[in-house]
């Protein structure tokens, strides 16, 4: 009972394992140049063959990682703390203005007159 998943599973695993073959052979003729003193040229030709062939064995460990694309943020509401601070600081210091410009500030020159003031310090008869 075959199916095609596992057909395809079957070639992957054939195909890893002759990459692996392959990639064995190529470094066993590199450690056999290096012990027979051959050029560095010679075995470092059978390394890159062998690093290919594991390579092509397991192109998914050696593929650069996807870039993802970066998760999209939700416009940030905007913060009206410091504006509320200021609006209320300018609210005070306006009352405080207006205290100040229209009168009831306890400043008794502008609102009574020395015979009004006579007239409620006098001891009473």
């Amino acid at each position: 009972m075959t199916t095609p998943e596992l057909n395809e599973r079957q070639k992957r695993y054939m195909h890893i394992a002759k990459s692996l073959e392959s990639a064995s052979k190529e470094y066993g003729s590199a450690a056999l140049g290096l012990q027979q003193g051959m050029s560095e040229e010679h075995v470092h030709r059978h390394v890159k063959n062998a690093n290919a062939a594991v390579e092509s064995a397991f192109p998914e460990l050696f593929a650069p990682p996807k870039q993802s694309a970066a998760p999209k943020l939700a416009p940030a509401a905007r913060d009206y703390t410091n504006l509320k601070v200021l609006l209320i600081a300018l609210l005070v210091l306006g009352l405080l203005y207006a205290f100040v410009v229209f009168g009831p500030t306890g400043d008794l020159t502008k609102t009574w007159m020395l015979q009004d003031l006579q007239k409620n310090v006098a001891y009473p008869k």
